[in-house]
This record gives structure tokens, C-alpha cells and sequence, in this order.
């Protein structure tokens, strides 16, 4: 889907002219994808793919857009459709030939008597989200995939393309049944990085060297760092009046098991939260969003260098140096993912908020970030 922040469209938007919506014909797949480059970052890309079911859309004779779709197999002998990617040129967003775009994919997967229609969004990607949540789409947890799927959540991810887009929801027509619990997904979410950073130590000391009381103290720290982000989060979107939720990516721990087990590196996925509703726009509360995600930055890098400067001013027994050890591995991690990176494909994370918020803020953690690292 597409990933203009910039703009959240409106359905009363309307079109000077009229715009065509057709199948693509072969020899105009040069045109979409100079289109698609356009619309894209470079990494981004590179994961591009034409399926056989390609809509553009057309203007007086020049194509402004496109979306692919794809038909996938879902458990129970269910068809599944997704809209696999949507961009129009930069000239014509806002214009409606986005929202255009989608309801023709809708229709055609429709007609091809899909039992349900699924999307993957970046959660801050606005824009794109606010084209389904009006038109009845919605959020599913990891739990409501777990339990729409069942054992074929991962086969159903590859065929999405669902286990490296970090920060990506997936949105579902027909929605879930009942509400998903957010205290659930944060408290899974932590046992997950746990069990992904304890296997990052057991594949980095060797079986013989492991301590088994890493089961107990990377729970414990790492709930201490993970939380207090949270906290601070919470707490500031409560002064600014503003209602937000927390949000798992379950789409990083495939790769998240895939260095642990490969590399001995474990990649820390905190989620992050989101207003309760599913309708919002990003460019509209930015100046919030960047508030709470320099505080959660702050208390990252407030407890990070705390346990940098605590074992240089009190002489710590070995067992308490070994945890500030971890502890401190844990924060430099988290630091130099949450704040320093705001780019492609960290963009769901705080420093992509606090970028777009205010530069002068994110340099200074940046570099606060940068130089704990170094030491």
C-alpha cells in the first residue's frame, strides 16, 4: 500500500476529470513501475512485484496509478484477496484516484468471490489506512490472526508478504469477531523479545557457557526497559488528553527468530501505541505523537546511561555487574533502533515521530543515542 503521510484523503474529495480504471495491458508495466518508483523508498523497492491482476488507472491517455492484487488460499478452503500495493503519481495524490484505485481492487476481488479482503498498512501510513477503515476494514491483532488462521498464520504471512514489513498491521473485510486485548499483546510481545534475546545469548556463549538464569533476569530487565518506555508514553498522552492503545508488529519476529538463531543478534521489536481509533490522521496529530515518543525516547536513554554510570561510581558485586551488563546491552539496543533510525524501515518507531515532529529534538537524542553507543 502506499506510504504518503503528507495527506489523509477525504471521500469528498472529487475529480476534474475523469479518470478510467482498467487492467493493465503487458506492455505498460515499464510506465507502472516508474510510477511505483516514484512513490517508494529505494530499499522498498526492491520487494516490488507485478501479479497477474493489475488495475491502473488513466487519465486523458496517461496512466496516474495503480494497484496489484493478489488471490491467496485461507484455511478452510477459503479464498482470500489482498491489496498487495497501491501508488499514484506524486502529482495527483489527494485528487481521489487513490481512494478510485482501491474500490476497484475491492470490487474486482469481489468478483472473484473472495471470502474476505485483506490489506498491510504501516501503521503510520495514514493515508492508506484511513482508504480502508472507511470502507470497512479493520485492524487484526495478532491474536484474531492466530485464531482466524490457526497453524497456517505463517503460510498465510508469506503469501502477504507479512514477516519483515516492520511496524505493518494487518487490516481485514470482514473484521474481527470480538475486541482484542492490547494489555495481552504487550505482555506477549515482551515474552517474545525475552525468548528471542535469550537464544541470542545461548547461540553467543555456547550451550556450555549459557546461564540459565538468563530465563529469569532478561524477563526482568528487559520488562524494566520495555515498561518504562510505555509508562512514559502513557502518562504523556494522558496530560495531552489523547487516547491511545498499544500495538504489537508481529510481522519482525520472523526475521527477529532468524538472526537470533543465525547470528546471535537479537533485534528488539517494542510495538509502540496509536490512538484508539482506527480512523485518524497522522499529519493532524504529529505534535502529539512526537510528545509521547520523546518521552518513551528519554526514558530509554535516561535508564541506558543510569546503568552506564552506575558500576563506574559503586563497586557492584560480579552478579549485579553481569545483570547491568545485560541491562545495558539491552538500552544501547533499544535506543539505537526506537530513536536513531527514523528511516525506511523503522519508520513505525519513535524516531520517525520525533523527525517529523522536531528535528532539533531528534538530533539531540540521536546523538545522545550515538555517543552511549560509543562508550
Amino acid at each position: 500500500m502506499g506510504k504518503d503521510r503528507g495527506a489523509c484523503f477525504s471521500d469528498s474529495m472529487m475529480q476534474e476529470r475523469e479518470t478510467r480504471i482498467r487492467p493493465m495491458h503487458a506492455e505498460e508495466k515499464r510506465t507502472v513501475r516508474g510510477i511505483m518508483k516514484r512513490s517508494f523508498p529505494l530499499v522498498q523497492r526492491w520487494f516490488f512485484s507485478f501479479t497477474p491482476h493489475v488495475l491502473v488507472a488513466e487519465q486523458n491517455g496517461q496512466l496516474l496509478g495503480a494497484i496489484v492484487l493478489k488471490l491467496l488460499p485461507l484455511p478452510g478452503g477459503r479464498r482470500g484477496g489482498l491489496l498487495y500495493w497501491a501508488f499514484t503519481s506524486p502529482e495527483v495524490r489527494g485528487s481521489g484516484i487513490g481512494q478510485e484505485l482501491i474500490e476497484a481492487g475491492i470490487r474486482f476481488l469481489e468478483n472473484q468471490d473472495c471470502d474476505e479482503i485483506l490489506g498491510c498498512i504501516e501503521g503510520n501510513n495514514t493515508s492508506s489506512s484511513k482508504l480502508l477503515s472507511t470502507r470497512g476494514f479493520q485492524i487484526l491483532s495478532p491474536g484474531q490472526q492466530l485464531r482466524r488462521y490457526g497453524h497456517l498464520l505463517l503460510p498465510v504471512w508469506i503469501r502477504m508478504f507479512h514477516y519483515i514489513d516492520i511496524g505493518h498491521f494487518v487490516w481485514a473485510r470482514p473484521g474481527p469477531i470480538r475486541p482484542d486485548n492490547s494489555v495481552l499483546q504487550w505482555f506477549g510481545n515482551l515474552a517474545m523479545n525475552a525468548l528471542l534475546l535469550v537464544v541470542a545469548l545461548w547461540r553467543a556463549s555456547g550451550s556450555r557457557d549459557f546461564n540459565p538464569m538468563a530465563f529469569i533476569t532478561v524477563p526482568v530487565v528487559l520488562g524494566i526497559f520495555f515498561g518504562g518506555r510505555e509508562v512514559a508514553m502513557r502518562i504523556t498522552a494522558n496530560r495531552l488528553g489523547f487516547p491511545v492503545r498499544y500495538r504489537a508488529w508481529e510481522s519482525a519476529f520472523p526475521l527477529c527468530v532468524f538472526l537470533a538463531f543465525a547470528f546471535a543478534w537479537w533485534f528488539p521489536i517494542p510495538g509502540s501505541v496509536y490512538p484508539t481509533t482506527d480512523n485518524w490522521c497522522y499529519r493532524d496529530h504529529i505534535a502529539k505523537l512526537g510528545a509521547i515518543s520523546l518521552a518513551g525516547g528519554l526514558t530509554v536513554l535516561t535508564l541506558s546511561w543510569g546503568l552506564w554510570l552506575l558500576p563506574r561510581i559503586v563497586n557492584l558485586p560480579l552478579a549485579i555487574s553481569e545483570w547491568a551488563w545485560l541491562a545495558g546491552l539491552i538500552g544501547v539496543s533499544l535506543a539505537l533502533f526506537d530513536i536513531a533510525m527514523p528511516f525506511f524501515p523503522f519508520v513505525s518507531f519513535n524516531g520517525r515521530r520525533i523527525w517529523d515532529w522536531n528535528r532539533i529534538a531528534w538530533v539531540v537524542l540521536a546523538a545522545a543515542t550515538l555517543f552511549r553507543l560509543i562508550v
